[in-house]
Parts: structure tokens; sequence; C-alpha cells
């Protein structure tokens, strides 16, 4: 083959280029080889596995916190599956990706399994014991979990929000989709068709009955700057895709933070965890943001490991289009949305973004002003609530998913029992 003069440099660079990615991948996969030949055997499914619900996760370490939400909630539910009689240990996790296991163990009193081959993964769904399988997120391994057929299958997201994810088609793979609340039924019900209400367990938020902990360091942060109200800023990612570009951080975060900061506010900054992986303008952003949070004394930077306390210690949250937003509504406190700056960022009619007050692209030195409408408006957040999470009384989350959970066990033993007398 004749390559022309212009060409060949082109061309050699892409083969360089294709080269070095490959070289990085080999090297990247052999890191993960050796990391699993160090794992322990406790990590592998074992023969007396006897659990009668399990977490699947197989994200990586940035996005364990999608499962370390769930931690708490699964807590509770396996002290309700011990009462019932189903063991000492009726709850496990199955991870695969090993890193990821290594971290559980030092987080979580969970039995913690791993397998990337799908043998080890056959042994833990093919467990007579198995009855319900919690998945956190949309990840495309699910798949691989989702068609061994014994166990309920059971969606159940990492938050809820608005997200054109959080109505995918994909839903319909499982056997039950545990919703947050009224809104998200009916958003689920009028989007994907031959999914009825009866795959749907509205469950709230579980994770909001957790007890909170407020963090010494933001103890320390009060007591020295005491004055003005406290704003939660919590910016989202920028997604992996122009229909999931929410995040805006990188076109208006150093302004609206900069406002805040003269006009007296306090302000609690906690960006999303993934900002900056796929876009390096939002990984600049970021930073930018930070020095300036970190450089004045009225700017806190949130490393706490969740949100919590935040919803009690903070008077108004300024959020973009992720679970933190719909979380706060629990507070029936002023809450501003910053729309997307992505004019491709898909968003549903009638949603939250339309039902208080709003940010628009552009208008970010306006920050303040759209506070100022969102505290005297007297719009009710608490309706809201009611609307995306259904009773948020102390208790009434973490009760509505165990007993979703217990119905979703019983049902599929039944459905063994009667497969067993054919």
């Amino acid at each position: 083959m004749t390559f022309l003069p212009a060409e060949l440099p082109h061309t050699a660079a892409r083969g360089a280029a294709f080269a070095q990615s490959a070289v990085k991948l080999a090297a990247l996969r052999l890191r993960e080889r050796v990391r699993e030949s160090r794992l322990p055997d406790e990590f592998d499914p074992q023969d007396d596995d006897q659990f009668v619900a399990a977490a699947y996760f197989a994200g990586d370490l940035s996005s364990v916190y999608q499962l370390e939400q769930w931690l708490w909630p699964f807590e509770q539910l396996e002290a309700r599956l011990k009462e019932l009689g189903y063991g000492d240990r009726p709850i496990g996790i199955i991870v695969r990706n090993a890193m990821v296991a290594k971290y559980l163990k030092g987080v979580t009193d969970f039995p913690v399994r791993f397998s990337r081959l799908t043998t080890g993964l056959d042994k833990f769904m093919h467990s007579p014991s198995l009855r319900a399988v919690f998945y956190v997120n949309q990840g495309t391994s699910n798949f691989q979990a989702l068609r061994y057929p014994e166990p309920a299958h059971v969606h159940l997201s990492h938050g809820e929000s608005e997200k054109i994810s959080m109505i995918s088609n994909q839903l319909k793979g499982y056997d039950f989709v545990f919703t947050a609340g009224q809104a998200a039924r009916e958003r689920i019900s009028h989007t994907l068709y031959g999914m009825g209400d009866d795959r749907m367990f509205d469950v709230g938020r579980p994770q909001l009955d957790r007890p909170r902990t407020v963090p010494q360091e933001w103890e320390e942060f009060k007591a020295a700057n005491p004055d003005g109200k406290a704003v939660f800023y919590a910016p989202t990612w920028e997604g992996d895709s122009p229909s999931m570009a929410y995040g805006a951080i990188a076109f208006n975060g150093e302004a609206i933070v900069s406002s805040l900061l003269d006009a007296g506010y306090r302000v609690i900054f906690r960006p999303h965890p993934r900002t900056g992986v796929m876009r390096h303008e939002f990984e600049k952003a970021l930073e930018a943001v930070e020095d300036l949070v970190e450089s004045d004394p009225r700017g806190f930077r949130d490393h706490s490991p969740d949100v919590s306390w935040q919803l009690d210690e903070a008077d108004i949250a300024v959020a973009e289009m992720s679970s933190v937003a719909f979380d706060w509504l629990s507070s029936g406190k002023p809450l501003v949305m910053i729309e997307p700056h992505d004019p491709e960022a898909e968003l549903l009619e009638g949603g939250l973004l339309e039902r208080c007050p709003t940010l628009p692209p552009g208008q970010q030195n306006r920050i303040v002003e759209v506070i100022d409408q969102a505290v005297s408006s007297g719009s009710s957040v608490d309706a809201l609530s009611q609307f995306y999470l259904g009773d948020t009384a102390p208790g009434d989350q973490t009760a509505r998913f165990i007993r979703a959970s217990e119905q979703v066990i019983k049902l599929r033993s039944e459905e063994h029992r009667q497969k067993a007398r054919r």
C-alpha cells in the first residue's frame, strides 16, 4: 500500500498512540491480576454460604460510593431477616473488582465475595438459599448476573433523580424496581411500555433514616465562623454522554461560590466524587473552586463520607440534577436547582427543575437573587418531598424498604416451592 507523504506522520502517530494505549491497558490488567492473586481465599464464594439476599456490584473504586450508601439499610434488613430465622449471615456482597473487595472488607462486616470470572459468579448465584439480589446502578455488567433465574433481581439505584438513566428500558431486565416514591413510579410507568405497578415498590430513601453524626471538622469550622447562613453547594459531575451532561461546575462554579461568599454566606462545598473523570475542564474547575473555598474563612470543603448531616446543618441547598437535590427535599428547607449548561442534557417535562427556583445557564451571577426568591417564595418543599420520597418521618423509609424486601423474598420462596412440587 502506498501512503501519501502527508498521511505518513498522521498514521504513524495514530499507530504509536494505539500502541501506547495497548501497553497501558496490558499493564493495568497485569496489576489487576496480581491484586486478585493476593486476595485471601475467604473472598471466594464459599461452599457453606447461605445468603438469602445479596448485593451485586461490578464497578470500580471510583463508583463504590454507590454501594456504600446502601450498607446501612442492608444492616437493618439483615437484623430483620435474622429475627425471621434466616440464619446468622443472611446477606452477602458479590463484587467483580479485587480492589473493591479489599476496600469493602475494611468498611463493612458483611461477607464480601469476589469473582471476576463467571465460574465464581455461577457458584454464588446458584446457592440454593439465595432469594434476592440487589443492584445499585445500571452497569452493563449487571446483565451477567441477571441471567440467573433462581433469585429475584431487584434494582435499587443509588439515589432518586430525574436523570434520563432513571427511566432506562434496562429496568425491565429486573424482576422488581424499588422506587423512591410516587414521582418515580409515574415517571417509569409513563415512559416504559409493559412496566406495571406490580413490579415497583415505593421505599423512599432509607439512607435518610440513618443516625447522623456531624463531623468534628464542621463543628470547629462553625465555632470559628458562626455568622452567615450556610449554603450547601453540591454540583454533580459531567456525565458520560451528552444526554447525561447535567453538571455545570466548569461553567459557573467559581462565579457561584464567589457570589455566595461575597454575600456573606458560609459555603459547604461537596462536589460529586466523579467530577473530572470524563472531561479535563471539569477537573480544572473542581480544583479552582476548591482553592476558592479553602482560601476563604467562610468556605468549607466537605470530605465527609456521605450526604446526611448537611441536611441538618445547612440552611439552603444549591444543587444540580442528582440525588442530593431530592434527598434535600426531606429537610423542608429552601432548594435552588442549577439547570444544565449543555443543551443536549435530557430533561423530563414537569420535573423538579420546573417545580422550584432555578438558575439558568449563563446567569451564575444571579445566584444570590435566586436564593432570595427561594427563601421568600414560601414554595412547599414539604409537598415536593411527599411527592418524590413519600413519608419521611424517622424510620418510615427504612420500614418500607424492609417490608418490600421481605415481600420479594417471600414471593420468590413461594415460587421455588411451587416449582419443586411440579
